[in-house]
């Protein structure tokens, strides 16, 4: 399991030098008098590690910075070093260093932030994947797992360290459940992600009521539109089966005056067919008498011009005429010759038959023109009719029964809506009936101490028992791990009531560092840290209790004795020590120490930053 741990503290600022504590992988003592800054350094690294200040939850290093600015934390991890720098007064810290699974990037303190500092820190304990835990015991509640939400367990800054309530749980009030969710998941990593929602039965209730609401208006609506198609169907005052049976009648009128229709057109069509026929042969009669008339009017004009010729040449007396002879130049006599009029009055003949013959077959193509024209009259009027019957009598009759069809089949689709809106009136009476009489559910709980596995609570016991007695702590082999409170108990009493404030703080560091020592055991996510602040200062113990045998000289053995297990930070006044640890390189064990005197040591944390009395 991945581990890391603090390795330096830098707080630097514009006209300081800058303020730097080394942290070594064991036991680490931060002592010194009163306001030397010994729990300065306490929130500075709470302050990197995503606190936001608050109201009634103040920052020291934002409300007395002394003109520092920056804080820088080093840590160190088994791949590298990782840099988190925090501007102080912003909620941005920027993440730099050598460890290659780290993102160099500005990240926020917000959680809802898409690039939050909290999946860094839950990275380097080896938590990649988003987790959720129960957050109450009503219903199942979740909420983020968070790198803030567990820090209690390994950070204790001073105003929490006596509290009376379990230091297991956060001391900024988040409930018990979600505390313990959060144990529950860095001991056996069992989380909330595939909890089934329980809802809230005041909501089941509301939901109940809205639903019956809903119903009931369906009803209202339902009722009406029956009562609507009802009234459609008692107006038509027909029975269904008439209606089936009066369908199938009008079906059967459709389809007879459909094949009158189609043999009507058919008809028609024909008729059109030879009236195209009958035209073209009018046409072509036309063409030949017209050509017959332009002959008849040629042969009247040769009979007029030969006529004429013939006249006048019967009538002619021969005379002789002198003329030129075209041969020898001599002029000679020449009578007149009638020899072409026998020829012209054959000609003439001729013509005046053609003429006879024409005019014959003039008056057969008149009168076969005249049966032609009858014939077109005729397919016209018969044409007209059939059209007339098709437009004025079986179209009409056919829309009429079309109509009448349509009719019948919008009360038949009336019935069968009417039945479909009488079922779904009976299925919501239905499930009215059952809403209205169902039984609310009963507030679901559930208890998140009954989750642990005994032999897991009897591991911490024991370990928690242990370094209560190295510890010498009074009744420690009667100590118990009480599952209710989440806390230790002695002799069967609550801390708070057996012992005072100076005991609390004892008993919430040991319990604490007896739970991180646990996970580091278990190998489950932990850092490889544990800090906390004035465990010692607030517990007085009687005078006649030998040093041998105070529970201070014997926690602070107990933690020299494990220096090399893990990083423990302990920040304490020197005065209330029982003695001063010595600096101990091999044995793990490194000590940091103020004077509060500017003439010998190191006075505080923050250079340059004094007590008014100094």
């Amino acid at each position: 399991m991945d581990r890391f741990y603090i390795e330096k503290l830098i707080v630097s600022g514009t006209g300081h030098n800058p303020s730097v504590i080394d942290f070594k992988p064991g036991l680490n003592f931060i002592l010194g008098p009163s306001n030397t800054g010994k729990s300065l350094i306490m929130d500075c690294i709470d302050y990197v590690f995503g606190f936001q200040p608050k109201k009634d939850r103040p920052s020291k290093i934002v409300d007395n910075n002394h003109g520092y600015q920056v804080i820088s934390l080093h840590l160190r991890t088994p791949s590298g070093s990782v840099i988190l720098e925090r501007t102080i007064g912003t909620n941005k810290i920027n993440v730099t260093g050598t460890d290659p699974s780290i993102q160099h990037e500005t990240y926020s303190v917000n959680s809802n932030a898409k690039k939050n500092i909290n999946t860094v820190f839950l990275h380097l304990m080896g938590i990649d994947e988003p987790h959720r835990i129960r957050s109450s015991q009503e219903g199942n509640k979740t909420q983020a797992l968070t790198w803030r939400s567990m820090l209690h367990l390994f950070f204790i800054k001073q105003a929490d360290v006596a509290r009376e309530t379990s230091a297991l749980f956060p001391p900024n009030g988040v409930g018990s459940t979600a505390s313990a969710a959060i144990l529950l998941f860095l001991l056996t990593g069992e989380d909330a992600n595939d909890l089934t929602a329980l809802e809230d039965p005041k909501l089941v209730a509301e939901r109940k009521r809205a639903l019956t609401a809903y119903i009931r208006d369906k009803l209202s609506v339902l009722s009406a539109k029956r009562e609507k198609l009802e009234k459609i169907l008692t107006d038509a005052n027909i029975d269904v089966f008439d209606i089936n049976s009066s369908i199938e009648f009008t079906r059967e009128e459709i389809a007879q005056l459909q094949d009158e229709i189609n043999a009507a057109a058919a008809e028609s069509r024909k008729l059109m067919s030879e009236l195209y026929e009958q035209n073209g042969k009018l046409s072509e009669c036309r063409t030949i008498r017209h050509n017959f008339d332009v002959l008849h009017r040629q042969y009247q004009s040769d009979i007029h011009r030969i006529g004429f010729i013939v006249d006048g040449a019967a009538n002619m007396v021969p005379t002789p005429k002198k003329v030129i002879c075209p041969v020898c130049g001599e002029e000679t006599t020449r009578l007149s010759n009638n020899a072409f009029l026998s020829s012209s009055t054959s000609e003439l003949e001729k013509i005046r038959r053609h003429m006879e013959e024409l005019s014959y077959a003039q008056a057969t193509i008149a009168k076969r023109e005249k049966v032609i024209e009858s014939r077109i009259s005729k397919l016209e009027s018969d044409k007209d009719s059939v059209d007339k019957m098709i437009s004025y009598d079986l179209q009409p009759r056919l829309a009429a029964f079309q109509n009448r069809l349509d009719e019948q089949l919008d009360l038949i689709r009336t019935s069968s809506e009417l039945e479909v809106v009488r079922d779904d009136e009976t299925q919501y009476r239905s499930e009215l009936f059952d809403k209205e009489t169902e039984a609310l559910p009963e507030r679901q709980t559930h208890s998140i101490t009954g989750d642990f596995p005994y032999d897991l609570i009897k591991g911490f016991e024991e370990k928690l028992k242990s370094i209560l007695t190295e510890s010498k702590i009074g009744g420690a082999s009667s100590s118990r791990f009480n599952m209710e409170t989440f806390d230790v108990e002695i002799d069967g009493l609550k801390k708070s009531v057996s012992m005072g404030g100076g005991f609390c703080g004892i008993l919430n560091t040991i319990t604490a560092l007896a739970m991180n020592e646990y996970l580091l055991e278990l190998d489950r996510p932990a850092p490889g840290f544990y800090a906390v602040d004035s465990s010692l200062t607030q517990l007085s113990e009687a005078p006649c209790v030998a040093q041998a045998d105070s529970v201070k000289q014997n926690f602070i053995r107990y933690l020299i004795s494990n220096a090399l297990s893990h990083q423990v930070i302990i920040v304490e006044q020197s005065d209330r020590m029982p003695f001063v640890p010595e600096e101990n390189e091999t044995g793990g064990v490194h000590v940091i120490e103020f004077s509060r005197d500017k003439n010998s040591g190191r006075y505080g944390f923050l250079n340059d930053v004094y007590n008014a009395e100094t």
